[in-house]
């Protein structure tokens, strides 16, 4: 049977009138008669070329609002996040007790105190959200596509897309690189190698050297982290918990047909991934840098 291609803009808005949507036909409309009052205002107090060049500037931001888009967002979504961030404040920091007067010459920096979006994670790895919504975290661990055969990579197209026809609620998948060290490894091959002979003790204290130079320099390790989160809008922690484990096993089962293993992650787990996530970078070399940076407070199941 042939394959029959489905359409990824099923959502786009009904077009109205001379193949606009309502949305662009009331921009169009608003701005030409935004255009003519900018227009008649400044023809009383300007010449006739500068008016013109008014209504023509207010015309043309109009056009803008109504025809500009990007990744699914409108032009007047996109205006509205460049306010947004222009007025917002260019630093957010760690600053529960509040943030300290700011040091003299330095009042122009706007900076803002870092509410992080959880508000609660329990021991079972349900996490709450400060709008009170849950969400959970799972661990991705996938196979290497591009070394299957066509038909292989077909069936692995096909998996996916039933998990994303499946879904009910909103989902991320996060994909993200953090630095890998063999150090735990070095550790245990030193420990283990208590108690033997000589030369393979020199032989392992060599390896363990070895392993140890593999994180360092310019041939650092990286290590891939993806991540898949599942939200459920229930207020109540143990509906969104069964919800979300609903959830989770149907996912699991649905890509499993992509050899794509999920692991729910644990309280201890998903608190000491959001510390990593909140913990600053080291300063320049010879910076001392003090404080621990804490997960959020695990709560009883």
């Amino acid at each position: 049977m042939a394959g029959v291609r489905l359409p990824a803009d099923v959502e786009l808005e009904d077009r109205l009138a001379f193949g606009l949507t309502g949305r662009q036909l009331a921009l169009l409309a608003g701005s030409a008669a935004c255009a003519y009052a900018a227009e008649r205002l400044a023809a009383g107090l300007l010449p006739l070329p500068f008016a013109l060049a008014a209504g023509v500037a207010v015309a043309a931001l109009g056009l803008a609002l109504a025809f500009a888009g990007r990744e699914g967002l409108s032009g007047e979504a996109l205006a509205l996040a460049a306010l947004r961030h222009l007025l917002g404040p260019r630093r957010l920091l760690l600053a529960p007790e509040g943030l300290a007067p700011p040091l003299p010459g330095a009042e122009g920096l706007r900076a803002a105190p870092l509410e992080p979006p959880v508000a609660r994670i329990r021991r079972s790895g349900l996490v709450e959200l400060a709008d009170g919504s849950h969400c959970r975290l799972l661990a991705v661990r996938g196979s290497s596509f591009l070394l299957r055969s066509e038909e292989e990579q077909a069936a692995y197209v096909a998996a996916f897309g039933r998990f994303l026809n499946g879904l009910v609620e909103p989902v991320q998948i996060q994909v993200a690189r953090e630095h890998a060290s063999l150090e735990p490894q070095a550790g245990a091959l030193e420990q283990a190698a208590d108690g033997l002979p000589a030369p393979l003790a020199a032989a392992a204290a060599e390896h363990a050297a070895f392993l140890r130079s593999l994180g360092g320099g310019e041939g650092s390790l990286w290590r891939r982290r993806i991540l898949l989160v599942l939200r459920s809008g229930e207020r109540d922690a143990a509906v969104a918990e069964a919800a979300l484990a609903r959830s989770a096993a149907q996912a699991a089962e649905l890509l499993r047909g992509a050899e794509v293993v999920l692991s729910p992650l644990g309280g201890e787990q998903v608190s000491a991934l959001l510390a990593r996530a909140l913990d600053p970078p080291a300063g320049p070399p010879g910076s001392l840098r003090e404080g621990v940076v804490e997960g959020a407070r695990l709560a009883q199941p």
